[in-house]
């Protein structure tokens, strides 16, 4: 059975991305984030879920190797971020 098709779609489920911003961290040796710098203020970081991986080859122009990780900073919100595996930087990702 086909749903109501003239209904609002729900918009929640697929989001638009932000173009992500580098991000000041400080991680462990095992790469997980432990403090973040907002404008040279350091904070503790607290993970809010499990890290998880994105590698992207052939189908792209340039490869994708990243840790995703879902943190939440002393005194902000809950934010995504991500440890670009390649360049060895790491970015803010919004949506």
């Amino acid at each position: 059975m086909v749903g109501d098709t003239r209904a609002a779609s729900d918009t929640r489920r697929i989001r638009r991305l932000k173009t992500p911003r580098a991000l000041a961290v400080e991680a462990s040796a095992d790469g997980v984030p432990l403090r973040l710098s907002f404008g040279g203020a350091w904070q503790e970081a607290v993970m809010a879920r499990q890290p998880w991986r994105i590698d992207q080859q052939w189908w792209r122009d340039t490869e994708v190797s990243r840790v995703y990780f879902r943190v939440t900073p002393e005194d902000r919100p809950t934010l995504t971020i991500y440890h670009d595996l390649i360049s060895g930087e790491w970015f803010r990702q919004e949506y």
